[in-house]
């Protein structure tokens, strides 16, 4: 006679799996970033200084704070060394995702 032994499964919890599904993400998107690291330099210095402009542009079409300028100059700019100077890709996108979010919330606050 064959004897079935069960196993207690752990289930992850939803917080668990929201959390390894976001790292997988981000791991995927820094893998792809780095397979063709100049390809990507290259869109991500564009669009990212092209948000930039246009958020410093409406600051100071409407006369906005001089630190929400300088905080999009400097965000800007920093994304821009980063890639550059071929940083992480970690850092990288880190930097790439803060600036489009900053910059379009500043062109947001502004328009």
């Amino acid at each position: 006679m064959e004897t079935i032994e069960y196993s207690s499964v752990v289930r992850p919890t939803s917080r668990e799996t929201t959390t390894n599904m976001k790292a997988k993400w981000f791991s995927k998107q820094a893998e792809n970033f780095e397979k063709s690291r100049l390809g990507w330099m290259a869109i991500y210095i564009t669009a990212q200084s092209c948000l930039g402009s246009i958020a410093c542009m409406y600051i100071l079409k409407s006369a906005g704070s001089d630190i929400m300028l300088f905080s999009a100059a400097i965000l800007t700019m920093l994304c821009n060394a980063v890639l550059i100077a071929q940083g992480s890709g970690k850092w990288c996108l880190i930097l790439f995702y803060l600036s489009i979010v900053f910059n379009s919330i500043f062109i947001i606050l502004n328009i």
